[in-house]
């Protein structure tokens, strides 16, 4: 018997920048003035765990790597492994807008989800789980990467406004388990570095431009998805 789902949809548009401790100090300060704190996190932040699916020609992969207009990713997060409910995420990106559809599972089911049984997703009473089951039975979809970054995170209710800071990115090479407490990391980009990401739909409120108008914004961002399958990367270069 299908299950009604919780389902999350949100699409607006993002826009991402690689910026400098200090920036990192000024924005979490200036940004505590005019935005609140997400619900997950308060001012303290929260750390966030994910494990992306793919192909088995990798063709997520290889579309980010050809900077395909169209993008997807689909992933399964928690934010602590004594999580009861994980997040099943479809992620797409189409010519700068970003659509992010999520059904949350539980956790029983999000193992089995990364044991590659898909037909669990059909136990939820959403359009969203559904294109994902046969999008990953048909193009045999796997898990293969394993992340975790600390997140700080602002929102604003008017133009669906999301300002996040994340740092101390890291992926496991060698597990997959989205629950373990036992994981060796590896770190996948300087600790004095951050990921801003500034999401909003048609406005971005002017305030914000200001303030973030007073950074240094020449970084790029890497990709989480991209830099957790570094070793893909001398195949496709």
């Amino acid at each position: 018997m299908s299950e009604h789902a919780k389902i999350l949809s949100v699409s607006r548009r993002e826009v991402k920048y690689l910026i400098s401790l200090p920036d990192r100090l000024y924005l979490l300060d200036a940004l505590s003035r005019i935005l609140v704190p997400d619900q997950y996190g308060g001012y303290n932040g929260y750390t966030v765990r994910s494990v992306y699916f793919d192909s088995m020609v990798n063709e997520d992969y290889r579309d980010k790597e050809e900077k395909a207009d169209q993008k997807k990713r689909l992933r399964v997060r928690v934010y602590h492994p004594d999580d009861r409910k994980a997040k099943f995420e479809l992620k797409r990106k189409s010519y700068g807008r970003e659509l992010k559809e999520s059904v949350i599972v539980t956790r029983e089911d999000a193992e089995r989800l990364l044991q590659r049984d898909y037909s669990v997703l059909l136990h939820y009473d959403s359009d969203t789980a559904r294109y994902a089951y046969d999008l990953m039975t048909t193009r045999q979809y796997r898990p293969v990467s394993l992340i975790e970054y600390d997140r700080r995170a602002f929102i604003h209710p008017q133009f669906n406004t999301r300002v996040t800071m994340d740092n101390n990115l890291r992926c496991c090479e060698y597990s997959l388990d989205l629950f373990s407490h036992r994981l060796n990391f590896k770190s996948l980009m300087p600790a004095d570095e951050t990921i801003l990401e500034i999401k909003y739909d048609r406005f971005l409120f002017r305030q914000i431009q200001e303030i973030v108008s007073r950074c240094d914004l020449g970084g790029k961002a890497p990709s989480k998805f991209g830099s957790s399958r570094s070793v893909l990367k001398e195949y496709y270069a």
